[in-house]
């Protein structure tokens, strides 16, 4: 079915269609290839960057902004700002500029920056969701070239989604049929060697089964606390997922690297985040079988990414 939105003129050419074979939801958006290509420009990467500070008018008018100087919107002034984007891949598509500063790591982004953008993704997500059509916001982050940015700028998507992409439709029957994937996989990284960090209310730890080398997940200890209801624990929150970054960015010499948020709107799901360096290729078998082949034991893979970690803390100490 067409998804046209009157107000993103972009969004009139996306349209929802289904894999004949699997029944998978494809998000044609044609109006994407013509998207600038800014990841690399100028001698810092921020010459002519529309997701600067100062370059409010090269994109779409915000739709909501969090700024500590009552600065009016579509100017200067904001820490984070969420506003449609102009090449839209569904009929709700927004971008989050995650600090007003041209960083291209986040996990070099400050903390303080960091607690705004997760403030704001929690708003964003509510009135996606309250939007006709939407059954669920996906939030995530692509950092570098080859992990699907198109501008080096630090930022976030979220897509307003007629229903849960078919992975967390997966998981939660299978949830709901052998109980918490989340709580099993926190039990055995303890066991096997998998944690990386402890931040708080989170661990940061390799799944048992990474599909590609050196998947990362950050867990919340309290699987009923929806992600929504969760900004009592957010210091916690921001310091795993900046570690994650920095450590990263650290290990693998600022390799591209993706981030989503893994949650179910509205129903009893242990939400976290997925964090999956570039390390590893979606090739023929990945692409034609749906099947995965990683070279990285998760324990070896954790060790990786937790010595990485440490090294940053120190350095930062």
């Amino acid at each position: 079915m067409k998804q046209d939105n009157p107000a993103d003129p972009g969004a009139r050419s996306t349209q929802v269609v289904h894999e004949a074979g699997t029944g998978r939801p494809i998000l044609v958006a044609p109006g994407r290839q013509v998207r600038p290509l800014k990841t690399v420009a100028g001698r810092d990467g921020s010459h002519g960057c529309p997701f600067c500070a100062g370059a409010e008018a090269e994109t779409p008018p915000e739709r909501d902004a969090i700024r500590r100087d009552g600065s009016a919107p579509d100017t200067p002034g904001w820490r984070a700002r969420a506003f449609p984007n102009l090449f839209p891949a569904a009929r709700w598509h927004e971008v989050v500029a995650e600090g007003p500063e041209h960083v291209i790591q986040p996990g070099r982004v400050a903390v303080a920056d960091w607690l705004d953008v997760v403030a704001l993704w929690r708003r964003r997500l509510a009135w996606l969701e309250a939007q006709d059509g939407v059954g669920c916001a996906f939030l995530f982050k692509n950092v570098g070239r080859e992990a699907g940015a198109s501008i080096a700028h630090n930022h976030s998507q979220i897509l307003g989604l007629p229903e849960p992409p078919p992975r967390l439709l997966a998981e939660l029957a299978a949830e709901r049929r052998d109980g918490s994937l989340v709580d099993r996989e926190l039990e055995g990284a303890r066991r096997d060697g998998r944690i990386i960090a402890e931040t708080g209310a989170y661990t940061v730890l390799a799944p048992r089964h990474p599909r590609l080398p050196h998947e990362t997940w950050i867990v919340p200890h309290d699987g009923t606390t929806p992600f929504d209801d969760s900004a009592a624990h957010d210091g916690e929150l921001v310091a795993a997922l900046r570690g994650v970054c920095a450590a990263i960015d650290r290990a693998f010499a600022s390799t591209p690297f993706n981030v989503w948020l893994h949650r179910v709107p509205g129903v009893d799901f242990h939400w976290h985040f997925e964090v999956q360096p570039r390390t590893g290729f979606l090739a023929g078998l990945e692409l034609g079988g749906d099947m995965f082949i990683n070279t990285v034991p998760a324990a070896e893979g954790a060790a990786r990414v937790r010595g990485a970690w440490e090294e940053v803390c120190d350095h930062a100490g």
